[in-house]
């Protein structure tokens, strides 16, 4: 008869190996301790963050803007202090617009280069399944614990243990064997993951890790950025780890961070296995421009990073990766209109062209970029505006290579989910409402009459006289045309020259997740392996709500159980 034992728990030790203790006991017990070795092929997943996902040092001459005791650029961790200021007294709420375009100049500023820049007490705050220099040493704390930190800690706790030795899953991996899938929402290409399934991914450890990034850059330089990053994760996993790492990596994306990805997969397809798609604005999303035009649509986002246009748009302008949210050449016609009493007056773009047509008007009404508050110095001059312009179109060059040299492609064992919730609606497209002016009534007591509303092509081209930068704007009209117009009951002709018009942003159109609508997110799940359409959370909290962990885990694990080598 063989002699009982007993299971001894594992976890993962200070240098990153798998270590278990044991207890002594007297001879006289015959109670064998049990240790299962963990395999010896591993699949690293590697988190990717989206825009303002990572925080950033500021490395040039206004290092110390916000502080001489602080460097950071960016610091999302501390949302209520260092960003919103609501516990401090200077927050980056507080900076002026030119100051933050100094604080977040993409060349004066840096992602981490080692574990030692993460900020030992948010790491320490917010990780609870690995020792603290262990999530450093992944990288952990270079991407915002507070966003990302739950989906981090609940990979790396259910991935760690997958069947026990009597072939069952074990309890944290129930979550991905669901019995109404319809808690995930609409699904395409799913199927049930069985034993079998659980034992090929069982083959494999599934070390968690998270490469953060300098969100200012192109995605073309973070994608770079992420190929180096994983090279240096599977080297670390052969030499340091002591398991063979043959099948690449998971990556696993939160919004632009599927940007990212998806260049980084399309330049180096031989280093990665399979990714997850979260929340991606896949085309762009026409939140972008609503945010640059007249700032956060939301409370909170108003409150820590700005509620009018003055404070968004020089970032933007200044800086490619942010810019590569806009509505890119795939996001479709007529995303941008002008109403009037709910008929369309026009729409653009015409045609895969949104940058000419709408991203470099300067005079427009309804552009994006105002030259004056992309360098907003105070008294511009000519020379400063012509110069603050360049770079934009610098900038925007860099975007649009991006779209261009991107295109359509995804990985071809994409996993994908996103928002599609009408409580979330989203701008899809931007609508300006346009309100005409009034004619003084020429008798007592009588009210005003109203102008005409403008032709398209007067709409089109009604020049720009006020913007409150916070989603209104106001225009006169030089193009003269005579109609007739009932003043007080009597048919007169009226010249429209000088008729003036307000404009305001209308509401969000389409059901998403607050962010991205669904519209932008779908051209991912078209070509995915799997794709979710899901209800029930908002952009940045998605990997913060249960059912998205536990698809993303099922994920993962189809992933895992249907892996291949690459070439070495």
């Amino acid at each position: 008869m063989s002699e009982p034992t007993r299971p001894v728990p594992t976890q993962i030790g200070p240098d990153g190996n798998v270590m278990a203790r044991v207890t002594m006991s007297r001879a006289s017990n015959l109670t064998r301790a049990e240790l299962v070795a963990p395999p010896d092929n591993a699949i690293p997943v590697i988190f990717i963050p989206g825009i303002m996902g990572s925080p950033l040092i500021a490395t040039g001459p206004n290092a110390r803007l916000m502080g001489n005791d602080n460097n950071w650029a960016w610091f999302p961790d501390d949302a209520t202090g260092w960003v919103a200021g609501l516990t401090k007294w200077k927050s980056y709420n507080t900076l002026t617009p030119l100051e933050r375009k100094q604080l977040l100049d993409p060349q004066q500023t840096r992602a981490f280069s080692t574990p030692e820049d993460s900020d030992l007490a948010t790491v320490t705050k917010f990780v609870t399944t690995l020792p603290v220099q262990e999530a450093r040493n992944r990288g952990w704390g270079s991407v915002s614990l507070d966003s990302y930190g739950p989906i981090l800690n609940f990979l790396e706790a259910q991935l760690r243990f997958i069947l026990a030795q009597d072939g069952r899953p074990y309890p944290g991996i129930m979550g991905a064997l669901p019995r109404d899938t319809s808690i995930w929402g609409g699904l395409k290409g799913y199927s049930p993951l069985k034993t079998d399934d659980l034992k090929a991914a069982a083959e494999f450890r599934y070390p968690v890790y998270a490469v953060g990034y300098n969100w200012l850059n192109s995605n073309s330089q973070a994608a770079d950025y992420l190929a180096g990053r994983i090279r240096a994760v599977l080297e670390r996993c052969r030499k340091e780890l002591k398991v063979k790492c043959e099948h690449g990596v998971i990556l696993v994306t939160h919004s632009m961070g599927g940007l990212v990805a998806r260049m980084c997969a399309k330049r180096n397809p031989d280093l990665i296995q399979g990714v997850v798609h979260g929340v991606q604005p896949a085309i762009g999303a026409g939140t972008a421009y609503r945010r640059v035009r007249a700032g956060w649509e939301d409370v909170a986002g108003a409150i820590g990073l700005g509620g009018t246009g003055k404070k968004i748009m020089p970032i933007f302008a200044n800086a490619a990766g942010p810019l590569e949210l806009l509505p890119n050449q795939r996001y479709g016609e007529g995303w941008l209109r002008a109403t009037y009493d709910g008929k369309e007056l026009f729409k653009l773009p015409n045609g895969p062209d949104p940058y000419t047509q709408i991203y470099l008007k300067q005079n427009a009404w309804w552009r994006l970029m105002n030259a004056a508050w992309i360098n907003p110095v105070g008294n511009t001059t000519q020379a400063t505006l012509i110069s603050a312009w360049s770079n934009y179109e610098k900038m925007l060059g860099q975007a649009k290579a991006f779209h261009m040299g991107l295109g359509d492609y995804y990985h071809p064992n994409s996993f994908v989910h996103f928002g599609s919730d009408a409580s979330h609606q989203a701008f899809h497209k931007v609508t300006w409402k346009m309100i005409t002016g009034y004619l003084p009534s020429s008798r007592p007591g009588m009210p005003p009459t109203p102008l005409p509303p403008p032709s398209r092509e007067q709409a089109i081209t009604l020049r720009l006289t006020g913007d409150n930068h916070e989603g209104r704007a106001m225009m006169t009209n030089d193009v003269g045309e005579e109609s007739w117009i009932n003043k007080q009951g009597t048919a007169v002709i009226h010249n429209s020259r000088g008729d003036g018009y307000t404009a305001d942003i209308q509401g969000q159109d389409q059901a998403g997740d607050g962010t991205v609508p669904a519209h932008a997110a779908e051209d991912a799940a078209e070509k995915a392996v799997f794709a979710a359409r899901m209800t029930g959370f908002d952009h940045q909290g998605s990997y913060k709500n249960r059912n998205v962990q536990n698809l993303t885990l099922y994920s993962v694990l189809r992933i895992g159980a249907n892996a291949r080598k690459l070439p070495a």
